[in-house]
């Protein structure tokens, strides 16, 4: 009997198409070897790839194959399986021809009969359809984009919906929408690393295609795709799609300030974490202060034997004058200055309304969380009765089903902790409400009763920078949200006195007004902008 290698192909785009799935190609090609006497002695199967090129897996490795354990024919179902490009297929074709192997197609027959004429027009053809096909993909991909739909396939958060390929839409996915919302929730306040959001999405069963943690760049991706906020991009151009959003442009802006300044004010694990490090700067040079402890059991023996300092790094180089700064010092100047402002009114009432609607959406995102997970929950445990009644038929061995048992039941224990999780997240909502109003009522108040991480929040909220000389604060560059606010009157100074340092370096007083007001943005979008920044 004769011996024959088999290779069966399919495409990305030809896999929903049943004439071409693997399995007819592979039946088919099974009995013309049958019906012609060849024994099949291995089969090459491509998945998902095109064949413009012959630099395909398989496809090498049939061709090594051929080298080191040669056979008398290659069955394939059809030429444009084979080959869809004329130069490599002439190629191919003539040096199987001087081995003597032969290419048996099942639709066209043996193509190593006669001349190579009839084998190259088959496969003209086969390049020429390729190329229309392609065509109308692109056209019918770039008729989705102007329809308002992202001719790619959606990204974690979404599922496909709808007809087949080219026609498919997306909608968010109950359950992983709500976790990538928060994710950039989480990301905005600046209080994450990405390793620390991995972690978090991996607890949350946002895993990968082969079942691990998303990637560092992955998370990245997601966090700088506008997808996600309704803007969809093809081939240079974009516009706002027809998919329901599961972000405000607003909240994937402050992702954006954050992952793009990598600022000091990011909270990162440090021995000592200072309060004030990546705000102060040195009004002489402009260099960022430092902070350090001092430690002198005998000559600091009243103050526990260290005290701390603010310090300029460029201190006693390069003509630098800047002193030592005492850190509580600066932190009661800095606590002192916010009594000196407070909202307007009718900024107020603003708030008042915001975080009612944030509260009604609270309540809603939660019951509709928790249902996600209970549905969930559901099919697991559905999963899990069928498991168990596969034990007693005997159909499956006992170590078997012990471990897939105790996988399906770590899987439910963990929807079990994600909704206490979404109700500690309600309850936090609810606390963060509190927080928001105490502080646009009283900004003092609120700052000096705030823990040490959220004060890193409101300082963040008013300043890029508190400028320093002699010891004490002399201006401050405001953060543009801040600027705006003000600009628009919404923030309302009083008694401002900052010391002023003259030519003699001599501190004198003096109206601060460094606040620009040329960005155009109205007072409601920038504070919706940092409330959501908040968000835990």
């Amino acid at each position: 009997m004769k011996n024959a290698y088999l290779y069966i192909r399919v495409s990305t785009e030809e896999q929903a198409h049943e004439g071409f799935s693997i399995d007819n190609q592979k039946r088919a090609c099974m009995e013309y070897a049958q019906m012609h006497t060849y024994h099949i002695k291995r089969t090459f199967q491509e998945d998902g790839k095109s064949a413009r090129t012959t630099d395909r897996p398989a496809f090498q490795e049939l061709l090594k194959e051929l080298e080191e354990h040669p056979v008398d024919a290659i069955i394939i179902y059809k030429i444009d399986r084979f080959a869809r490009n004329v130069s490599d297929f002439a190629k191919l074709y003539s040096e199987f021809k001087q081995k003597g192997i032969k290419l048996l197609s099942v639709c066209e027959g043996d193509l190593s009969e006669g001349t190579s004429l009839v084998p190259n027009i088959f496969a003209s053809v086969a390049q020429w359809e390729s190329e229309v096909n392609s065509q109308r993909t692109r056209d019918a991909l770039m008729q989705k984009f102007r329809e308002g739909w992202q001719p790619t396939p959606p990204p974690v958060g979404y599922r496909s919906v709808g007809g087949d390929r080219e026609r498919k839409t997306c909608e968010p996915d109950p359950y992983t929408a709500p976790i990538i919302k928060e994710l950039f929730q989480l990301y905005a306040t600046g209080s994450y690393s990405i390793i620390e959001v991995q972690d978090w999405l991996a607890d949350k069963n946002i895993l990968s295609r082969n079942g691990t943690g998303l990637g560092h760049s992955v998370i990245c991706n997601i966090l700088n795709n506008p997808f996600y906020y309704g803007l969809i991009r093809w081939h240079g151009e974009s516009k706002m799609g027809n998919h329901r959003p599961i972000i405000t442009q607003e909240l994937y802006d402050t992702c954006q300030y954050v992952l793009a300044k990598h600022r000091s004010f990011l909270i990162r694990h440090r021995v000592h974490d200072f309060l004030l490090r990546g705000f102060a700067y040195c009004g002489y040079c402009g260099q960022r202060y430092t902070a350090e402890w001092h430690y002198n059991p005998v000559k600091l023996a009243s103050l526990g034997g260290k005290i701390a300092y603010y310090h300029c790094q460029k201190r006693d180089r390069n003509d630098c004058p800047a002193k030592y700064v005492e850190k509580e010092d600066l932190e009661v100047q800095v606590e002192d200055y916010f009594k000196t402002m407070q909202f307007s009114p009718e900024f107020i009432q603003t708030i008042v309304k915001k975080t009612r609607s944030v509260l009604e959406k609270s309540r809603k995102t939660s019951s509709s969380r928790i249902q996600a997970i209970y549905n969930q929950k559901t099919a697991l445990e559905t999963k899990r009765n069928k498991l168990e009644d596969t034990l007693l038929d005997g159909t499956i061995d006992r170590e078997t089903f012990k471990r897939l048992h105790a996988d399906i039941e770590s899987k439910i224990m963990n929807l079990d902790t994600q909704v206490q999780d979404v109700e500690a997240k309600h309850r936090i909502d609810i606390d963060l409400i509190e927080e928001v109003l105490a502080f646009t009522r009283n900004i003092y108040e609120t700052y000096k009763n705030a823990p040490p991480f959220l004060k890193r929040h409101y300082l963040r909220f008013f300043f890029e920078k508190i400028n320093l000389k002699n010891q004490m604060i002399y201006a401050t560059d405001p953060t543009p949200f801040f600027a705006v606010l003000r600009a628009n009157q919404q923030v309302i100074i009083t008694d401002l006195q900052l010391p002023r340092v003259d030519s003699n370096h001599e501190p004198r007083s003096y109206k601060c007004s460094r606040f620009s007001s040329g960005l155009g943005l109205s007072h409601n979008h920038c504070f919706r902008f940092r409330l959501q920044a908040y968000s835990l």
